[in-house]
């Protein structure tokens, strides 16, 4: 039987499909995008399940229209770099090391805004309403820090929920890994779960 979590991870699938062709696009190469995993935790609990002090370079934007909420995309500095040097076919072991360029941080945040985007749109295609985000900010600095300036710096923070979903970046010769976060009113996320419902009701699950 269905619940409301297979709907997220099913919008995390339409996402990856919709994402895997414009990733693929970006790095002009064929790199396949998948959403291995989906949940739906407090935002008293993320810390909990992050390495805080692990350096990362973060893509966040607010939503605008749809929900409100904000959304997070969290590559860490290995991670960063690598899919960074796959862009411009960069061998591992050639792989750089050191301050990332501008244009290096361009294309992260190309990436990160092209993920985040590519879940909303197929969240609102799945809800049937209009889910926009504002212009992307680049930032970079520990978990820790880049929590305490998104997640928590609303005074809200505690009736928020978030929906982690991993993304995953496959192609022939690497495994990269980053997490998107989807940070809710606590408002926007009862109506996510009521729209899964009637979702469900309507399929019949």
């Amino acid at each position: 039987m269905k619940d409301d979590m297979d709907m997220l991870r099913e919008v995390g699938n339409i996402a990856a499909a919709h994402g895997s062709i414009a990733l693929s696009e970006i790095l002009k190469k064929k790199v396949q995008l998948s959403v291995p995993r989906t949940d739906i935790i407090s935002s008293t609990t993320v810390a909990a399940r992050l390495s805080l002090g692990k350096v990362c370079i973060a893509v966040f934007s607010k939503i605008v229209t749809g929900l409100k909420g904000q959304v997070i995309f969290l590559l860490d500095e290995r991670n960063a770099f690598r899919l960074n040097d796959i862009s411009y076919k960069v061998s591992p072991e050639e792989q750089r090391s050191g301050v990332m360029t501008e244009i290096g941080m361009s294309l992260i945040k190309e990436i990160g805004s092209m993920v985040t985007s590519a879940y909303v749109t197929a969240l609102g295609m799945m809800f049937k309403r209009v889910i926009l985000l504002a212009p992307p900010t680049l930032i970079s600095g520990t978990i820790e820090e880049i929590l305490n300036i998104t997640v928590f710096s609303a005074r809200e923070s505690k009736d928020q929920e978030v929906i982690l979903i991993e993304a995953a970046f496959n192609e022939p010769d690497e495994h990269l890994q980053g997490s998107f976060y989807m940070v809710l009113s606590r408002d926007a996320a009862v109506d996510i779960k009521a729209a899964c419902e009637e979702i469900l009701r309507e399929l019949g699950a």
